[in-house]
């Protein structure tokens, strides 16, 4: 693995990597980078694909590497109102057919950690293996789904005002306040990652997203994914605390828990270099072992 040697991402020119697809009648964008055997990168709820920056170039120097824009964020187009929560799989499985891909290896953060899930117990023939980073899949109860309802929406109006995420980007103290409830240590979100990220995570997709979600973690079908898992969590996450990834292990026949301390809910851009190591491990030791040549028997 040539991991050290990957460029830095703000190195890198993205617009020759972007692609757009028409699925499920909606624009859906998303990045193709690196060759080789295939990751999806599936984010989370405010997120976009450039929440894997700080992967998809290490991953990409032996993997084809393939972040999209859930349905409603980055700069995807949001699915119709009231759309369930299989509407955002079908347009995940849409994406992996279109593209062809076969055993690959689907990674998905938080809401994008529920998604990949449900899409991993449908279509396991396409899959080597599965990584959960801090995957929702939590029941809520209808109250608590109507508060969070509510807590995001405040948050969009909030942050969907150009001053306030200037001010944000550019302030290290105040990312920690807004990121408190995210990342083990504020001073994690480097300011050149904040710029690509916090604008975007006021999407317009945001709050269908989180109804279909809320819904579908009643209903979360982990203990039908039938392939190789490997849940990647923070130990300081205190949206999905790590007695829920203990819980989520347990339900899942093959399925391990690998832990990052001095990290939150987001490992991948807290402790980059850590999280890649450990998803490209994971992904060598899921590959479907060769068998050894023998050689040609017969008289001379």
């Amino acid at each position: 693995m040539a991991l050290s040697h990957a460029p830095h991402w703000t190195t890198i020119e993205w617009a020759e990597h972007i692609r757009e697809l028409e699925l499920a009648s909606r624009r859906v964008r998303y990045v193709d980078y690196g060759v080789g055997p295939p990751l999806v990168l599936v984010h989370g709820l405010g997120g976009s694909w450039q929440s894997w920056l700080e992967n998809i170039p290490a991953l990409g120097q032996d993997h084809r590497v393939i972040a999209i824009d859930i349905p409603g964020f980055g700069a995807s187009e949001t699915l119709p109102p009231g759309t369930p929560f299989d509407g955002y799989v079908a347009v995940l499985a849409a994406l992996i057919e279109r593209l062809d891909l076969t055993d690959l290896t689907l990674v998905g953060h938080s809401m994008g950690g529920l998604l990949s899930g449900r899409y991993a117990a449908s279509q396991p023939q396409r899959l080597r293996g599965l990584a959960l980073v801090s995957a929702g899949g939590i029941a809520l109860s209808p109250a608590r789904l109507k508060l969070i309802v509510r807590g995001f929406l405040v948050f969009n109006s909030f942050f969907s005002r150009p001053g306030v995420i200037r001010a944000f980007t550019r302030r290290p103290r105040l990312r920690g306040l807004l990121l408190f409830a995210i990342l083990d240590d504020g001073r994690s979100l480097s300011g050149a990652m904040a710029a690509e990220v916090l604008p975007l995570m006021a999407a317009p997709g945001f709050a269908d997203a989180v109804v279909a979600a809320g819904e579908a973690a009643a209903d979360s079908r982990f203990e039908q994914v039938a392939v190789k898992t490997v849940l990647l969590w923070g130990r300081g996450d205190r949206i999905l605390p790590l007695a829920e990834a203990a819980r989520l292990t347990a339900r899942m026949p093959q399925a391990r828990l690998e832990v990052f301390d001095r990290a939150g809910h987001c490992p991948m851009f807290e402790l980059p270099e850590d999280f890649n190591s450990s998803l490209a491990a994971f992904v060598a030791a899921s590959a479907p072992i060769q068998p050894t040549p023998t050689a040609p028997t017969g008289r001379w």
